[in-house]
Order: structure tokens, then C-alpha cells, then sequence
């Protein structure tokens, strides 16, 4: 039976991944015949986690001709498929700029990841591109899938665990490096089982903590293994070692400053962070580097003058429509705003200017809001279910298409 991991790349599958190179009582399979080690690749990680990677863990999977198989999404839609950027005994090289990029999706999107609810990026940039690389690759063979919960998240574990029983007895397992402390993360892996795959928790039955994780990377390769996630991830935790981070590397800071800066344009309260933005954070611990990079590339963008409308149905429930109105450099887009300025009520935040022609109301629903502003030229004209969908909703919220704003 094959034996699938799903490698994050992170303190918990590297230490799971690692032990089980370094230490063969640790497994009751052949690494060489039975293991495939899988990562997907979103183009967001840091570099350190490439360089940590390349140097402790690709070696080791040489010498144990352990299969590494390196995924990527395509491109927006499902329909797109995936891309391997790397099927091989004999890795190198991890491939972290991916192919298309969740970056790519954010930025023309024109917003950043949600820190509530569940975590659609990671839905969408690794676990269906594993999936369907398993699908593809695996198809109608049995495969032990192990993720990497650690020992303090049994309830996580337990709900996983419900999930299968409810299932017909299978023949897979697939292992993930959730820690024990991980149970919410056991929880949602439950979703993505298979009639051939069945979730596997080794750390969990190792009573491994992610302190133990960091005791075991520490102990074998002499590093200090950092989190696993994108520059833009808005779980980072902020500490003093996570700024020091960021410090070391500006332009990914610069990028997500970028990604941020365009979601806070179409949305004042699109913040990376749940109660602050990155700016204010780079800007506080003087990561004057990474500012630079950002005021230097926001200097040398195209532009665009936005009408942003939304319908508001329920508290953080909205349908959005952006319209691109004009393109150019920004001195002629801010021009063109000025110009209507008499006819809005400009409001400032965050260093950008909202036109505002309709404030929402937040103390009903449905209300709507709309405003102009001017902001790097890469979201398109848009809205979930096109504009004669929106059109009709909005006449009726507001008793008019308001077409008299739009304009050459």
C-alpha cells in the first residue's frame, strides 16, 4: 500500500518527515517502494523555508530515493487542472515560485485572505491540487494519506476520525504533519477523504507537541524550523521573531504591502490583519527596506479611476461590483478624481481617497454603499454574477442604475 505525505513544508510535517528518514522504527514501510511525499505550491512561502528544505530534507530524500512530488494550481478555475513542477527520486531544488499564483488570484481579485471562516486559500492552492494529483495519479489504488496533527489536538483528531467510521471500511491512509494542538485542522483535512484515502495522524500517535517538533528539527539538523506560510498570511503570528522575518526579507513584505494596499482600495476595512494593517506594522518596527520597495512600486504602476458598489444582505455578507472606469499614470487618475470631488464626499484612510456618493448605513439591512477611488490598475471590472444581475438588484436597493457617474 502506497503511502501518501502531505508535505507543508512547516515545523510539523518537516519534523514527521524527517524522523521518519532519520529513524526506521519510526514506520512499518519501505521508504523507497511505498512513500510519495507531496507539496503543493502556492508562490507565497518565505525563502528560508526553501533554504531549510534544500539543505536538511532534499538530501536525505536522495540518499532513501524517497518519490518528492512538487504541485501546482494551473490557473483560476478548476478547469484549468494543475501543473507538476517535479516528480522525481532525486530532488534539488524546491520550487516555490509555483505556477499560478495565489498572489496572482489576490491581486486580481483585489483583496487579501479572510482570517474567518474557513481557509479558502488553502482549500483552494493545496488541498485541491493534492487531491487532484491523487486523483489523477492514484486512481483506484489504495494509499494511507498521513497528515501532521500533533498530540495536542485530539478533538480535531476525533471528528477526522467520525468521519471515516462513517465511511465503509477502507484500505487507504494518507498522513498529514498536523501536531496534537492542530484538532480544527484534523477536523476540515475529514472533508477531503475518499472511498481509497483515509487520514493518518503519526504525531498524534507519537504524543508529539510542535514544541517537540522544534526540539526533533533542532536536534538533527542544529536549525530552528520556522512556521510554514505565505509572506500575506494573515495567521502570522507577529512576534519578535516573525518581525524579524519580515525584516529579512523586504521585497515579499513589499508584494503583500502591494496585495493589501489594493484590497484596502476597494474595501477601507480589507486590513491583511484582523485589527491592523501591514503597513502600520512595517511602519511601526521601521522596516524602512520593505516601505521603500512598496512606495517605489506603487510610483511606477498603471492606474485606474474605480466605482466600487456593494449590496450589503446581512452583516459581512455583500455582493461587490468594481468598475474599471479609466486607465493611466496616477497623477491623471487622481486628476480625473478631483474633478468629480464637488459631486462625493471624499473620505481619507489609510493615505487613500474615497469619493463617496452612498455611505452605507450599519445599522440596517440591507444597505448599500458606493464609492471612486484610485488604485493600481489590476482588478478588472467585475462581479459574481455579472452586471445585469447586479444592475437589477441594485435599482431595486436604491430605485436607480446610477449610470449618471459613469463617464469617459
Amino acid at each position: 500500500m502506497k503511502i501518501v505525505l502531505s508535505f507543508g513544508m512547516g515545523v510539523e510535517s518537516s519534523a514527521l518527515l524527517l524522523r521518519w528518514l532519520e529513524e526506521p522504527e519510526s514506520r512499518d514501510f519501505n521508504l523507497e517502494h511505498d512513500l510519495i511525499v507531496v507539496t503543493s505550491q502556492t508562490g507565497g512561502e518565505y525563502p528560508d523555508t526553501k533554504n531549510l528544505c534544500e539543505e536538511h530534507l532534499l538530501p536525505r530524500l536522495r540518499r532513501h530515493c524517497v518519490r518528492y512530488v512538487q504541485v501546482a494550481r494551473a490557473g483560476h478555475l478548476e478547469a484549468d487542472g494543475i501543473k507538476v513542477l517535479s516528480d522525481t527520486r532525486r530532488p534539488f531544488e524546491i520550487h516555490l515560485p509555483g505556477a499560478y499564483t495565489l498572489s496572482e488570484e489576490l491581486r486580481a481579485a483585489g483583496t487579501v485572505p479572510q482570517f474567518s471562516g474557513e481557509r479558502r486559500c488553502s482549500l483552494k492552492f493545496k488541498a485541491w491540487v493534492i487531491e487532484t494529483w491523487l486523483a489523477q495519479e492514484l486512481s483506484g489504488q489504495s494509499y494511507l494519506h498521513a497528515l501532521g496533527y500533533n498530540v495536542d489536538e485530539q478533538s480535531r483528531i476525533m471528528k477526522s476520525e467520525h468521519a471515516f467510521a462513517e465511511r465503509e471500511p477502507e484500505q487507504v491512509r494518507v498522513a498529514f504533519g498536523f501536531n496534537c494542538d492542530e484538532e480544527s485542522r484534523i477536523i476540515r483535512a475529514a472533508k477531503y477523504d475518499t472511498a481509497l484515502r483515509q487520514g493518518w495522524y503519526p504525531l498524534s500517535d507519537w504524543r508529539w507537541s510542535r514544541e517537540r517538533c522544534q526540539q526533533y528539527l533542532k536536534e538533527i539538523t542544529g536549525e530552528t524550523w520556522q512556521k510554514s506560510a505565505c509572506v500575506y498570511c494573515p495567521f502570522n503570528a507577529l512576534k519578535e521573531d516573525g518581525i524579524a522575518r519580515m525584516r529579512q526579507f523586504p521585497e515579499q513584505v513589499a508584494e503583500a504591502l502591494l496585495l493589501e494596499h489594493q484590497s484596502l482600495a476597494l474595501n477601507p476595512r480589507g486590513t491583511l490583519y484582523r485589527d491592523r494593517t501591514l503597513r502600520s506594522i512595517t511602519t511601526d518596527n521601521h522596516l524602512i527596506e520593505a516601505l521603500q520597495l512598496f512606495r517605489r512600486r506603487l510610483e511606477t504602476t498603471e492606474y485606474a479611476l474605480y466605482r466600487v458598489r456593494r449590496i450589503y444582505r446581512a452583516p459581512g455578507r455583500a455582493d461587490r461590483a468594481v468598475e474599471k472606469l479609466m486607465t493611466g499614470c496616477q497623477a491623471e487618475m487622481i486628476t480625473s478624481f478631483q474633478q468629480m470631488s464637488s459631486h462625493l464626499k471624499v473620505r481619507v484612510e489609510h493615505d487613500i481617497s474615497y469619493g463617496y456618493a452612498r455611505e452605507r448605513e450599519t445599522d440596517r439591512y440591507p444597505t448599500v454603499e458606493e464609492f471612486f477611488v484610485v488604485a493600481p490598475a489590476t482588478v478588472e471590472s467585475k462581479t459574481r454574477y455579472g452586471f445585469e444581475w447586479f444592475e437589477a438588484r441594485w435599482k431595486e436597493a436604491v430605485g436607480e442604475t446610477g449610470q449618471e457617474w459613469l463617464f469617459d
